[in-house]
């Protein structure tokens, strides 16, 4: 199943769309590895059990947080509650510092609060961008499925398994509307983006998945759409005169939205992580489509924090697969997270 499943290529499904006008989020462009680089405000923490038990809601987190400005020695405001009983808080003063100067109060600050004995972790809510490819829109050109030497012998797997019966949660930017990916995908998914700005679709979290573009200029000035090549990868239609062919082709596809405008947070990701496994996450509904296997064609450079380690460890205790891009950076997939993580399947574009 798995070597029908584990790709993270994308596959161009055959359609163009305008970006959708919005401010640029704030942060700076790096022309010279294609990434945005946000300004880091906030910060997740987990508490210890016993105090992690005594703040589990919103309004006891909102008083914790005075408590955690004396640690810190900074202005902290509670952001919200997220799953694995961590908390997302944010740093107010952060936002109008230079970046260096950011950073460094960031990294400090970071430093206080893990040395507080009720916290068991403290880690800023970096922000994972899409890990892009370009494929061609016609099954015959799609080399990658049955090139001798480097392709993954995609017509002899299917005589092994197709995927039938089985969920796929691309978590990736949502998807669009194709006639060539509509009849394999599990509706409606979850969109997790917390930051309006990054949701560009005039929201926050709702159950609406679909992609309103994450055009980033002058990086990436038009959307990528890149959730539904993802989708498109694992399950289009196959056999049905149009388009690609999907990897997993009998398999189902929940989209899960967790990246938008320039990218996405990890703790949008971690939640979205869960829920996708139908492991419980604050505010949001049941997940009725659980998956069995996870697919992220995301990352950014660093070391597995245990945000993204948690997250996978009760995942693949649920009994879902993580499988992850190892990045298009020509790089070891060591210093790329979560591709370095403990429990995932890191996948070569």
């Amino acid at each position: 199943l798995l070597s029908v499943t584990a790709l993270v290529a994308v596959a161009n499904l055959g359609f163009a769309m305008e970006p959708t006008p919005a401010e640029p989020i704030e942060g700076e462009p790096d022309v010279t590895t294609n990434a945005y680089e946000p300004v880091a405000t906030r910060i997740i923490i987990k508490y210890v059990e016993n105090e992690g038990a005594r703040v589990a809601n919103e309004a006891a987190a909102i008083s914790a947080a005075e408590r955690l400005s004396a640690i810190a020695g900074a202005n902290i405001k509670h952001v919200r509650v997220m799953s694995g009983n961590a908390q997302v808080v944010e740093l107010t003063d952060i936002a109008g510092m230079e970046r260096a100067q950011a950073t460094e109060s960031m990294s400090s600050i970071v430093e206080r609060l893990q040395a507080d004995p009720a916290i068991e972790y403290a880690e800023p809510d970096a922000f994972m961008q899409i890990q892009q490819a370009v494929n061609d829109p016609q099954f015959g050109q799609q080399w990658h499925y049955t090139a001798t030497n480097t392709g993954v012998n995609l017509v002899d797997g299917w005589s092994n398994a197709t995927g039938n019966g089985v969920a796929v949660a691309v978590i990736d930017t949502g998807y669009r509307p194709h006639t060539d990916l509509a009849g394999n995908l599990l509706l409606p998914g979850y969109d997790f983006i917390s930051n309006t700005t990054v949701a560009n679709d005039g929201g926050g979290r709702d159950a609406d998945a679909r992609d309103p573009g994450d055009w980033c200029p002058p990086i990436r000035p038009n959307s990528s759409w890149h959730g539904t090549h993802v989708a498109g990868t694992v399950a289009a239609v196959t056999n049905n005169s149009l388009g690609v062919a999907g990897v997993a082709r009998g398999a189902k596809v929940v989209p899960i939205r967790v990246l938008g405008k320039c990218g996405g947070n990890l703790s949008d990701i971690a939640d979205g992580m869960r829920w996708a496994a139908g492991l419980p996450v604050p505010g949001a509904p049941t997940n009725t489509n659980p998956a069995q296997v996870l697919n992220l064609s995301l990352g950014g450079g660093g070391a597995c924090g245990p945000t993204y380690q948690n997250a996978i460890n009760d995942i693949v205790a649920a009994g879902s697969t993580v499988v992850v891009a190892a990045g298009n950076s020509n790089a070891n997939a060591s210093g790329f997270r979560p591709a370095n993580c403990n429990g995932v399947i890191p996948v070569a574009a």
